[in-house]
């Protein structure tokens, strides 16, 4: 518990010290709120370390852990000497006494909880992407610099893949000394529930900010904390790049919101930081930021405010762009054309880009899309520039992710699933504008006013209960690839195995022709540093011919391997070099059965469910 304790209160410092003192020195007058100000220190925070990365890298200067410290007592310092500039401190403690300022405490509170009781059986995270976030933070760590390069654990370099939140856990590793690669997944897992639950305040805040109105900031809360199965569900996936990119939105668009409101320097600066941020930490909410700063121009129709928005919104851009040259640069220079398994291929498929139709109705999302069309309507009726705003900006997003009903080609990095399961953010903004509507209408005092306050109050208390115990069990057990006893034989193989040792693992079909792992063999790479005959997706990126020899071999198991003899499989390792294999009782895996009775392996490891077998070398005395 005191573990568990002092990570989230590691977390809480890294997310917000450094943006605070950013938003001190650079916009001291930025956000009107200590809700507003709470997100904007976070993005600027997830934004700018990232940023500190990309230069110290392209400078060949390592992070280590004593400048981590130093940069945290730099920021602590320079914190408590510009903290006079504004009442930050009385605002982040009395928000106003308002009933909607304690609900939004409530669900921030109650949605903390049970992010953390809906992974309390989780040793290490899930599905497919958790195996290459844990690779790149464990390159990143010990390079001390943005992982554009993966040896020597894959042959992979000039990285693409946008890894802003791999550098921000690295540093929470670097700060609390958190060394071991084995220790990875417990920081993964712990960090990403916190940022989780973040996004209640976050999106309560950009809600006060569109809305004006306190009930806003409680809706948006409700539906992101516990009405939502998203962003809760990206657990179950290992989303951890999407959920860090979908908490720094609502900074980036209250940052955008300070534009049109007050443009100048110190808001452009803002935003250009932020943006900035979004483009390393990931790709496609950055391009849907930017699809909301287009959108912002659509509905702003006085040709003087037009044309000054216009103005300093290219020069954010242009800044932006500017501080992350470097990454853009590269980016441009890997980009494939056509279409591929691979997303360096800038062209998509219909078929990649399919309506998810089991993700669009899950959970309460058919009430939540009947809701945010009310919402919509009702906004609209009282003339609000945020609802056009919002609803151009879901339309900018849905022409993005469907180019081809203009005549372009589908774009790879931008489908309907990742609008589906992003969905949440404008529907819960939606949702607020119609409470706020509703609230409007009652106001200032009377009956309607009473039956109205009283009756949203029963109701949000109701969605608190029902949502703490309907998402309470929310990680699927079929994305569980590994238990305990899985990183247990992990930590044996880091010991007993020899630094080359190389395993072979079960293997299954994931996307188009690129396999998955089947247990926790998987995990042997970023934990263990042991190479592995499936190795994390991410080597999808590699050069072409040795992107075909791991395929060579992923396909063979995946077709095969599971029902292979020991013959067969014995000839398979010697072929391609393997003298490990990690077997487990896991769907997809390689079975133990089929190696014990045999005189081509040795059983060197059994516990639990998980063995590990050893490859006899022909004609030794083993043999």
């Amino acid at each position: 518990m005191n573990s568990l304790i002092g990570t989230v209160f590691l977390v809480l410092v890294v997310l917000v010290l450094p943006g605070l003192v950013l938003i001190l020195r650079m916009a001291p007058t930025a956000g009107e709120t200590a809700l507003e100000r709470l997100t904007l220190a976070i993005g600027a925070s997830l934004s700018f370390i990232p940023l500190l990365y990309l230069w110290l890298t392209w400078a060949g200067i390592a992070v280590r852990p004593p400048m981590v410290h130093l940069g945290l007592v730099v920021f602590l310092v320079t914190a408590l000497i510009s903290l006079h500039r504004i009442p930050i401190t009385v605002l982040l403690l009395a928000l106003d006494g308002s009933i909607w300022h304690l609900l939004i405490a409530g669900a921030s509170v109650l949605t903390f909880w049970l992010r953390f009781e809906q992974i309390r059986d989780l040793v290490l995270p899930v599905w497919v992407d958790s195996v290459h976030h844990a690779l790149l933070i464990r390159v990143s760590i010990e390079q001390g610099a943005a992982p554009l390069s993966l040896r020597p654990y894959l042959p992979v370099d000039g990285l693409t893949y946008h890894w802003g939140y791999h550098v921000f856990v690295a540093t929470l590793a670097q700060a609390g000394g958190i060394y071991a690669p084995e220790a990875l997944p417990q920081l993964m897992i712990w960090s990403g529930q916190v940022i989780s639950a973040l996004m209640v305040p976050a999106y309560a805040a950009l809600a006060l900010r569109l809305w004006q109105r306190p009930i806003a900031g409680a809706a948006a809360g409700l539906v992101v904390g516990l009405a939502s199965v998203m962003p809760a569900y990206y657990v179950s996936w290992g989303r951890y790049t999407l959920l860090t990119g979908m908490l720094v939105l609502p900074a980036a668009l209250l940052a955008l919101d300070a534009v049109r409101r007050h443009p100048g320097p110190r808001s452009t600066a803002l935003l250009a930081l932020l943006l900035a941020g979004l483009s390393l930490v990931h790709f496609v909410v950055f391009a849907l930021t930017l699809a909301a700063c287009a959108t912002l121009l659509v509905i702003t129709t006085d040709h003087t405010s037009w044309r000054r928005i216009a103005i300093w919104l290219g020069i954010a851009l242009t800044g932006a762009l500017t501080i992350t040259a470097p990454w853009i640069v590269l980016m441009a220079s890997r980009i494939l054309p056509g279409t591929g398994s691979s997303a360096m291929h800038i062209a998509g498929n219909a078929g990649y880009n399919a309506l998810p139709l089991e993700l669009l109705w899950a959970g309460t999302n058919r009430i939540l899309l009947a809701l945010g069309g009310t919402g919509a309507l009702l906004s609209l009726w009282q003339r609000r520039r945020a609802a056009a705003w919002l609803i151009i900006w879901c339309a900018a997003a849905v022409l993005l992710a469907n180019p081809v009903v203009i005549g372009l080609p589908y774009l790879s990095f931008i489908t309907n699933e990742m609008l589906t399961i992003t969905m949440f953010a404008p529907l819960a903004l939606l949702i607020a504008g119609g409470a706020a509507a509703i609230d409007a209408w009652t106001s200032p005092s009377g009956w309607r006013c009473g039956v109205w306050r009283l009756s949203t109050v029963a109701l949000a208390v109701a969605v608190m209960l029902w949502g703490t115990n309907q998402w309470r069990t929310i990680v699927r057990p079929d994305t569980v690839l590994a238990g305990p006893m899985d990183l247990v034989a992990i930590e044996w193989a880091a010991r007993a195995t020899p630094p080359d040792a190389r395993f072979v693992v079960g293997t299954a079909g994931w996307l188009y022709d690129v396999d998955r792992g089947a247990d926790g063999g998987w995990w042997l790479l970023p934990l263990a540093g042991r190479q592995v005959s499936t190795p994390p997706v991410i080597y999808n990126y590699g050069a072409p011919d040795d992107v075909a020899i791991i395929k060579r071999d992923t396909s063979w198991l995946r077709d095969h391997g599971a029902a292979a003899s020991a013959e067969e499989l014995a000839a398979f390792m010697r072929e391609r070099g393997y003298g490990y294999v990690y077997v487990s009782e896991r769907p997809g895996a390689l079975r133990a059965e089929a190696l014990r009775n045999t005189s081509l392996f040795e059983c060197v490891y059994d516990k639990g469910g998980v063995a590990i077998f050893r490859l006899r070398v022909p004609g030794t005395r083993d043999e």
